[in-house]
Order: C-alpha cells, then structure tokens, then sequence
C-alpha cells in the first residue's frame, strides 16, 4: 500500500515508518525539516511539510491509499500546556486534501483521556492532563472535527502512556474506554495496530483503545 504519514521524525512516526518499510509498504513521509529522517530505504520518500499549510503537501496524497497522523507537540511539558491548533487545524487540512483526491482512510493518533475514561489511571487524570492542557483541549478540538467526517473513514487511536519498548504483537485494545488494568504501551505495538487497522473496516468511524 502506498501511506502517507505526517509526524514520521517523532518517536511513534519513525516506528510507524520502519514497520511499514518492513512490511514491504510504500511510504512517503512528511516532516518539517527532512534531514531528521535517517531511515534510507528505496520505498521511502522523505517531504518537507507542514500539517498546518495544505498547500505543502496535498501533492503528495495523489495516488496514496492511507493517511496517518503521528504528530504532536513532543516531549516537552512547557509546550504541551500551551495553546495550538496542530491536530484540530491539521486534521482539518489533511480531510480537504483527502477530498481533493479521494483518499478514504485516515488514522490519526491521539490520546487516552479526551473523554472521561472509567479505566484510566488516577495519576493520568489528576496530574498529567492538566498540566498537558493545551494539547488536551485541542485533541478534543480535532475530535469533534472528526465527527463531522462522515465521508471519511478516519479511525483515532487512543493509548496510554507510551514507552520506547520493542513490538510484542501482544496487546489489548478497546473501544473509546481502555482495558481494564492497562498500564502504558509500547510505541512499537501502537505502529503496528495502525498498520493493521489500514485495511480493517471494523472500527471505521471509532475510537480505538490500546494497552499491555
């Protein structure tokens, strides 16, 4: 399959992009600045773009038959708390450039606590969302969007705490609210539940949970 993937220097994205390779995929992956990808590989092109300008990089979707979003407003806490429109401005960007050429499937990675979540930990709900509050507030922003898309057969996925841990392949996943007792999940499982779900129509149009 040919896969676009925006945020493919983050933690999650460069996972996402070595999996896909593997799995014999083509893949075109956008990044503000190219020279963060070190991946080489014959069915790699690297884009320089930015998910908040579709003029840089609608191009890029003609013949393309999945979208995924892996980016975010990184690591730090200090930019986390403030304000941004990168997933509620950028997913609207990405679903017009996704009209334009017809493309049906985007998967876009978000986070546990976007709703009230019977299964999340109190350290999550209680300490670490506030301080994330402007990523928070405008996920919710980019789910409410999302909502709309009825044309779209977009699918969020929703994880826990993630952790730099290899692939198991073992993992538990639900619909809007987390497993019970999940703890965190490895970037590398996340991957690779996106790259199943690409051509599983069983959860179109839902929010996918993951954990241990």
């Amino acid at each position: 399959m040919k896969i676009v993937i925006f945020g493919a220097n983050g933690l999650t994205g460069n996972e996402l992009v070595k999996q896909a390779l593997e799995n014999g995929h083509n893949v075109t992956a956008l990044v503000r600045n190219p020279s963060s990808i070190e991946i080489k590989h014959e069915n790699l092109k690297v884009k320089q773009a930015n998910i908040l300008s579709v003029n840089s990089f609608e191009n890029t979707f003609k013949g393309a038959d999945v979208i995924i979003s892996t980016v975010g407003t990184g690591a730090s806490i200090k930019k986390a708390r403030k304000a941004t429109t990168i997933y509620s401005d950028g997913y609207k960007n990405i679903v017009l450039a996704m009209r334009k050429y017809g493309i049906k499937r985007f998967i876009a990675l978000l986070s546990v606590g976007t709703v009230p979540d019977p299964n999340e930990a109190a350290i999550h709900r209680v300490m670490i969302r506030p301080m994330l509050k402007g990523t928070y507030d405008d996920m919710r922003r980019a789910e409410s969007f999302l909502a709309t898309c009825n044309d779209i057969d977009w699918i969020g996925i929703r994880p826990l705490r993630l952790n730099n841990k290899s692939k198991t392949g073992k993992y538990r996943t639900g619909i809007d609210f987390l497993p019970e007792k999940g703890v965190n999940i490895s970037r590398a499982d996340v991957a690779d539940l996106m790259l199943k779900l690409m051509t599983s129509n069983d959860n179109i149009r839902k929010y996918i949970t993951i954990a241990d």
